[in-house]
């Protein structure tokens, strides 16, 4: 009974350090910040300065997607921005092909009140796998995403963001390096 149990215990430290192993991500957390600084109309909201901060990582084996924004306006009280709609891309790829990471929508983010100073609530989501990684972007119905195996392959090799796309509801976009 005794080294049954000695084997018992054995086997349970072997798998719970199996799954231990296996629930770590594969390489560190992506995040950085990307900004605008050239002035944006968006419809009727007048921005000099727009940052876009993220970070990428896991959690139980989900990616999570973190985004923040902060914003100088024309008028420093101003709040226009919260009025905007927008959906955020994370350019990665290699020099030949780019694809996205979808950041998600300005639905999502509480904007500050234009004094650059960063959201009050940044925002973060566990996404599917099949809605992370898209070959284009664009307005949200004509986004194509990879499926859930290439997504985790293109997450698992690594990447780097190399810009950020701002796409107005109006199909206006704005590059964010």
């Amino acid at each position: 009974m005794k080294q049954f149990l000695k084997y018992f215990a054995l086997a349970g430290i072997m798998l719970g350090s199996v799954t231990l192993h296996g629930q770590t991500p594969s390489h560190q957390p992506i995040e950085g910040a990307k900004t605008y600084g050239s002035g944006i109309n968006l419809d009727s909201c007048r921005i000099n300065i727009l940052t876009v901060g993220y970070k990428l990582d896991m959690t139980n084996n989900q990616p999570r997607v973190y985004r923040n924004i902060k914003w100088k306006g024309k008028d420093s009280n101003s709040s226009c921005l919260s009025n905007e709609k927008f959906d955020l891309f994370l350019t990665i790829g290699n020099d030949t092909t780019a694809i996205y990471v979808y950041a998600g929508s300005s639905n999502d983010l509480v904007a500050g009140v234009g004094n650059y100073e960063w959201g009050s609530d940044p925002h973060t989501d566990t996404v599917p796998w099949n809605q992370l990684i898209t070959k284009n972007f664009g307005t949200k119905n004509q986004l194509r995403f990879y499926s859930k195996e290439e997504a985790q392959a293109i997450w698992n090799q690594g990447f780097t963001v190399k810009n950020v796309k701002v796409v107005t509801e109006k199909g206006r976009v704005f590059i964010l390096k």
